[in-house]
């Protein structure tokens, strides 16, 4: 690793994206809590779409808005 440098060994090795795909899962876990209530796989793929779509809506609501310069 150090003979490549560490900025190289995380685009070489993808850590980057798994870094952003642990964020992304411990920010869903802390809004929406680690345990889902439906027992069964249909119902829980549901509540978990259920709570993407609440988090993406709260990040839209949170971003700015730009408006275009004429």
């Amino acid at each position: 690793m150090h003979q490549i440098g560490l900025t190289q060994w995380k685009v070489d090795s993808g850590y980057h994206l798994r870094s952003l795909a642990e964020t992304a899962m411990y920010r869903f876990k802390q809004l929406m809590g680690d345990k889902l209530k439906s027992r069964q796989f249909n119902s829980q793929h549901t509540e978990t779409m259920i709570k993407v779509k609440a988090i993406n809506k709260m990040t839209g609501l949170g971003m700015p808005k730009y408006q275009q310069q004429s």
